[in-house]
């Protein structure tokens, strides 16, 4: 795991999601049909903590990985200064990442933070959990990455109060703990991105965080519309990654299909060839998707 990434799992990195959203193009988008605290198995729910996960995380090991995260225990035990146990800790954290487990991989993540006390430090456990979340199948451990995840944002938020980031990845997670603990109206994770569109009214992050929600999760795509206009309008003034314009491109495309608009889409679907001349494999999808829009006008 690469310990600096500052990024939430659920909108993941942008080239990732925009070759996502070409690859479901055919069957269109669909909106997360989990009712508010719905358990996403037919179980009863279990409370859980965090030593209970641990415990089964460990009793699941074969014995090398047994042998190599108690090596790892002892040398953390053995650290001289905070700092040297922290690496030892991030050791730990980037291990049961690539074992899979990302809820514990949070859990000695948050260890970490817990030593240094450093914004980035518990950005890292926050959207370490915030994987954990997107990543956990049942109802009970989805609630408690979401919930350790939204505490570890919190400090981070504190510590570095100027960080849009920790504020957006913050709201994100209440939205997404929304969807399994009927406790939490999912308005609370909505009004925290809100108000920082109030705040930061040209602020890229911002806008393509609420253009994404509105157009995947209550498929409001006219609502998103203006966003990733915004967004458009900005590159031609300031530098945006491309990851980002193709993403614009690509929802405005589909808002204007919506409003049977076919000079817009076109339009769309060519300012994104444009961006992917070097990315032969992209361009070959966009220009399918392309065709394949051309072939309904017929």
């Amino acid at each position: 795991m690469n310990q600096s990434n500052s990024h939430i799992v659920v909108l993941s990195a942008t080239g990732l999601l925009f070759l996502s959203l070409l690859a479901l193009y055919a069957f269109g988008y669909t909106v997360p049909n989990v009712k508010k605290g719905q358990p996403t198995e037919d179980q009863p729910e279990l409370i859980l903590n965090e030593e209970t996960v641990l415990a089964e995380a460990r009793a699941a090991l074969d014995s090398s990985q047994v042998a190599f995260l108690t090596a790892l225990d002892q040398e953390r035990t053995q650290s001289d200064d905070i700092r040297q146990e922290a690496e030892v800790l991030k050791l730990i954290s980037r291990t049961w990442y690539e074992y899979g487990n990302f809820f514990i991989s949070g859990y000695y993540a948050k260890k970490v933070a817990e030593l240094l006390q450093t914004g980035d430090a518990w950005s890292i456990a926050g959207t370490t959990y915030g994987s954990a979340f997107s990543r956990a199948k049942k109802n009970d451990l989805k609630k408690l990455a979401a919930q350790q995840s939204i505490a570890a944002l919190s400090q981070a938020r504190e510590l570095q109060p100027d960080s849009i980031q920790h504020r957006i990845n913050e709201g994100l997670m209440y939205i997404e703990l929304s969807t399994v603990d009927a406790t939490v109206m999912p308005m609370k994770g909505v009004g925290m991105l809100q108000q920082l569109a109030q705040e930061y009214p040209d602020n890229v992050p911002v806008l393509m965080t609420l253009g994404r929600l509105s157009a995947t999760r209550s498929g409001d795509l006219a609502k998103a519309k203006p966003r990733f206009e915004k967004v458009l309008q900005i590159a031609q003034k300031s530098a945006v990654e491309r990851d980002i314009q193709l993403e614009a491109h690509f929802f405005l495309a589909d808002v204007y299909k919506e409003e049977e608009n076919t000079e817009k889409v076109l339009y769309h679907y060519d300012q994104m060839l444009a961006l992917t001349v070097d990315q032969p494999g992209v361009q070959e999808q966009l220009k399918r998707v392309k065709e394949q829009y051309e072939t309904t006008l017929q």
